[in-house]
């Protein structure tokens, strides 16, 4: 249950952050954070494999948004398409998993805002967080991708395949926090 002060500010309140990379070797990420005596804290990050079968992905993404008991749950996906060069297959099966993630979000009733974000604005905010410039070398860039997501994963193992994930759900966090930060100056 959310707890406010005399002046309206949230004194007790927690939300469930999920993160989704929609690719094909996806995964979707999520955490916990609390507001506690008006401060705002992040705990790590657990993910979990994209489920090649839509049921499979709908059982996560429950477990996901219910993990917590959160009073609030807040989901980014990357907004991404496939490229010009990938043909008309891939296409075609890129924007068919980007909906059915969206659907699935969408059909969540705990999920109570979706976020779609793009992999430039996400991953510019962290080079501008830690003042770095990523490489153009995609394997490279992946591989910074990778280090930098293990400071927030929990238990699971920060892979090639979950790293996007749980930058995405950490980027939603520091966007809420952000966003708490800017109201509480309008007071």
């Amino acid at each position: 249950m959310t707890d406010y002060t005399s002046d309206g500010h949230i004194f007790n309140k927690t939300v469930t952050f999920i993160g989704v990379d929609p690719g094909a070797n996806g995964a979707m990420s999520f955490g916990k954070a609390e507001w506690i005596g008006g401060k705002l804290k992040c705990h790590k990050i657990d993910s979990v494999k994209c489920h090649s079968l839509i049921s499979g992905r709908k059982s996560s993404l429950s477990m996901a948004a219910n993990a917590f008991k959160s009073d609030e749950c807040i989901a980014y996906i990357e907004k991404v398409h496939a490229m010009p060069h990938d043909g008309r297959s891939s296409l075609f099966k890129f924007g068919v998993n980007y909906g059915a993630w969206l659907g699935l979000l969408h059909s969540e009733s705990k999920i109570n805002k979706i976020v779609e974000v793009s992999p430039q604005k996400w991953m510019k905010f962290w080079q501008e967080h830690y003042n770095i410039k990523l490489p153009k070398n995609k394997r490279e860039r992946k591989a910074k991708l990778k280090s930098m997501a293990n400071l927030y994963s929990s238990k699971t193992p920060t892979t090639l395949w979950n790293a996007d994930s749980i930058l995405i759900a950490q980027y939603g966090f520091e966007q809420e926090k952000e966003r708490v930060s800017e109201s509480r100056k309008d007071i």
